[in-house]
Order: C-alpha cells, then structure tokens, then sequence
C-alpha cells in the first residue's frame, strides 16, 4: 500500500518547504506535491509524519573505514597521519560481519542509510574473504554500501627515501621493519578478486551495493595499478576512490617525485575523470581546483579526522564555488567517536565558512546537499537516485524531531523560513533521528532499529575486547617525526 509521508518542513535540495509532502510505492518515490493533493490522489494511502517532524532524504556517508570503535578507544591515540597509521597493525581484530553490522546500525541511528567503505584488512591474503563478510554485515544492518577492497603496491612503511628512513634507525629496529614494505597479495589476484565481487554482488538496479576499485592513496600506489583501477572501473561502469593529498607530506612527495602537484601528475596519466572520487584533499593546490571541476572529480571531506589527526582544513567554501562534488566523509574518525553525521555536517559548515571579507561563502543549503544528494552522487554515482525526494528516487528518508530541535521557545514565525536550514544545522543531532526509511521501508522507528537490538551486537564486540589489553607506544613513533621533520625544511 502506498505511503505518503509529510512534515511540518521538509528539506529540499537543502531549502526549506512547509508543504511538500511525497508517496512512496515499493522501493520509490512515486509522486511529491502539496499534501491536500497527495492524499486526493492516493485517498486508500497510510499516512506517516506530521506536524512534529521535519523530513528530508537520508545521508550517504562518502567515506569510511567501517572499524565500529574509535582508534582511541583501543589505545591507539590521534597523532599526525603517518604516525597513527603505523598503529592500526596493531588493532584488536573483531570480525568483518560484525564490525560492519555495527558500524551500520550506528550510521543508521543517524540518518545515514549509505556507506562508502574503504575497508581496512585484518589480513591481506583473506581480503576475498572478510569484503563479503562486510557486506553481509551492512546488508543485515539494512545499509547501502559502496565497498572499496584497498590495494596498494609501494611505500607502505614511508613516502620516500625508505633507506634513508632505516639508516636513521637503531640497527634492532632497523631489521624489526625493514620488510615492511610488502603485502601477501598481488595486483593480479587484487583484480581478480575485484572481477568476482563485482559478479557476485554489485546491484546497480536497487544500488543495495557497489563495487568500486580503491588504489589506497597516491603515494602508496604505482601509476601502473592506479590506471589500471582507473580502466576497471570504467569497464565495469562504476567508480575509484582513493584517498590523496590528506597531509602536507603527502604533497611534498608529488613534488619530490614528478616535480608538479599530485593532481597534475594524476591528470597527465589519465586518472582523473567522472568516475573518481579523492577523499580528504586538504592540501590541494589553488591552481589545480579549476582542473579538478572541469574533469568531474568528487572529493569526500572528512572534516573530523582532519583535525584530530593534525592534516589541516580543505577549502571546501572554495571547491563548491568552482563546481567541485563534495560530499561529506566520518572517516572512522568522528569528533566525539560517535558517528554523528548531523554533528560532522554542522562542522563542516562552520569550519568550511573561513575568515576573511573576501572568503568564499558555504551556505547551509550547500552543507545539507553535501551530506545528501552531492555525497550519494560521488559514492554511487550520478545514476543512483539517492539522496533526493524526487519522484523516481529510492525512497530513503528521514523523520527528524522538530519539537526537539526547536527547543523550548519557537513561535510559529521564527526562524524565518529562509533561515531555517542554517537554524536548524546548528541545533540538530543524532539523537533527533527518530525515523528512517530505507527503500520503502522503515528500518529505525522512534530512534530503535526494527530487527536488530544494537546491545546485543554491543555486548558481543565487548565480550571480544575484554581480554585485551591497551595498546602500547610504538618504537616507531620518534623517529618517523624525525624523518617527516626533515621534508618541512
């Protein structure tokens, strides 16, 4: 039976509407317009909403590595980049399904109905193994997922200069890592492995999930692997996400390497275009911004793990006034470890908004799109009807509790309705998501998942993690500092 959901405000592409209303039929959208309307063409319809809530299409989180805990809560703590990366060896393995369910079920209670995951291996050689473990965690979780199995090819313990870097060490460490350069899996069986996800489980009817290709970052990858992700993808009609310019070090290294930017290099192969998405981007050159929109690239910002991991702030106000896609990324990394997506959009917004009379402006209709429809087309791609109350859309929504929101004095004039998207943004959190729908049906209702008891998954990860003890300093630490030091100069 159709559903026609209505509000007292909806959110459309970021703006404002006090009636708009939409029926959803099956999986979609089937109609939208004014409620009276709605409900005198479809007059057998259930009715969901009203004047307590506040609806708007759901969010696709544009990055992720789905590890279901903070790195902090494990005892690893935040630290420049290259040094908290040489930790994550050292995590507390916890099954794929299971870190995926989780991470899923946190996403949803924030009005996040789909994922980009970039999955982290516990081990390289079983990554044919625990990627569909992962998706069958989302999928029981009820949660869209673009899954990026990584691959890398060079420098994994550093950018460059690597026996540079083990002269400086100590000769007991020096042996200790010094074949940390390499991966039990081969590009050749990466591709293969790719080959048989795609078969087996990209759905690019219900956009259930997407396999896409993800060179794990510029510097970690060879220009051989990255084309040739870049022509997977392609081939297969879907996407590539790669992490790139995340730290200063990392755009130091273009320069060392090709004596030109990251993007200028990426671009004289051949890997930019409309089917890669670039998460983080922070230190991306002026010059190079023009070219990144001309070619059709999206940029996943993660506005969180930027801070917390020292790399800097992408000029996100300016990337959306070239015409640059962004959308919005957690990372894993969320300010307050809890996967509040309305929180990491508001950040967004106001860190994006810098000083200067002169700065380019980013408007809180642009933030909310950046969360929504602009992150659900550089994740799954523009044909995926996501991220929009349009008719043919999926119908993924959110109910968002207005009485809440306003708090305890909002007359029925304030704010202004053309103020309202930036009022709201700067009030709304998690806690306010109190429905949501994924393809036509309701997964979390007042809040609570409808099939799944998130504590029973909660005690089941604890139950894991009790015998382990906190992580310890690695003797690694000191001396990377020293050596990226060294680049600055």
């Amino acid at each position: 039976m159709p559903t026609i959901i209505h509000a007292r405000y909806t959110l459309y592409k970021g703006v404002a509407l006090d009636d708009l209303a939409v029926c959803v039929d099956g999986d979609a959208i089937v109609d939208a317009g004014a409620l009276s309307d709605l409900i005198a063409r479809y007059p057998e319809a259930e009715r969901a909403g009203g004047d307590d809530f506040i609806l708007a299409p759901a969010f696709t989180n544009a990055h992720d590595h789905g590890r279901a805990l903070g790195t902090m809560a494990l005892g690893h703590p935040d630290s420049f980049l290259e040094i908290w990366l040489s930790h994550l060896a050292c995590l507390p393995s916890i099954p794929p399904y299971l870190v995926a369910l989780y991470s899923g079920l946190q996403l949803l209670q924030s009005g996040v109905t789909a994922v980009a995951h970039s999955h982290n291996p516990i081990s390289w050689s079983a990554l044919a193994v625990e990627v569909p473990e992962s998706l069958r965690g989302y999928a029981d979780a009820g949660m869209r997922v673009a899954m990026h199995p990584p691959i890398i090819d060079q420098n994994q313990l550093v950018y460059a200069e690597r026996n540079r870097f083990l002269r400086q060490l100590p000769a007991e460490l020096r042996d200790e890592v010094g074949a940390a350069d390499a991966i039990d899996l081969s590009v050749g069986d990466y591709f293969a492995i790719l080959d048989d996800l795609y078969q087996n489980f990209h759905d690019d009817k219900h956009h259930r999930a997407h396999i896409q290709a993800s060179p794990a970052g510029g510097q970690w990858c060879s220009d051989g692997l990255i084309i040739r992700a870049c022509e997977w993808a392609r081939r297969h009609r879907t996407r590539v996400q790669m992490h790139l310019l995340e730290t200063r070090y990392q755009r130091i290294y273009a320069y060392k390497t090709w004596r030109l930017s990251f993007v200028r290099h990426l671009d004289d192969i051949g890997a930019l275009g409309d089917w890669l998405t670039l998460a983080h981007m922070v230190w991306v050159e002026a010059d190079d911004i023009e070219l990144i929109a001309e070619r059709g690239v999206g940029i996943a910002h993660n506005i969180s793990s930027n801070l917390r991991l020292r790399s800097g702030i992408a000029p996100v106000a300016k990337l959306m006034a070239a015409g640059v896609n962004v959308g919005i990324g957690l990372d894993g990394q969320s300010m307050d470890d809890d996967q509040d997506f309305l929180r990491e959009i508001r950040l967004a917004w106001t860190i994006g908004n810098q000083s200067g009379m002169g700065a380019a402006d980013l408007g809180a209709a642009a933030a909310w799109r950046m969360g929504a429809d602009i992150a659900a087309k550089i994740t799954f791609g523009p044909r995926a009807p996501l991220g929009q109350l349009e008719i043919g859309s999926l119908a993924d929504l959110i109910l968002l509790d207005w009485e809440a929101v306003a708090g305890i004095w909002a007359p029925a004039d304030f704010p202004p309705q053309e103020l309202l998207p930036e009022f709201l943004l700067r009030r709304i959190k998690r806690e306010h998501v109190r429905r949501v729908m994924v393809g036509g049906n309701w997964v979390l209702q007042d809040g609570e998942h409808k099939t799944v008891d998130i504590s029973d998954v909660e005690r089941e990860i604890w139950q894991r993690l009790r015998p382990l003890t906190g992580g310890q300093p690695s003797r690694l630490d000191a001396h990377l500092r020293k050596f990226y030091r060294g680049w600055d100069k």
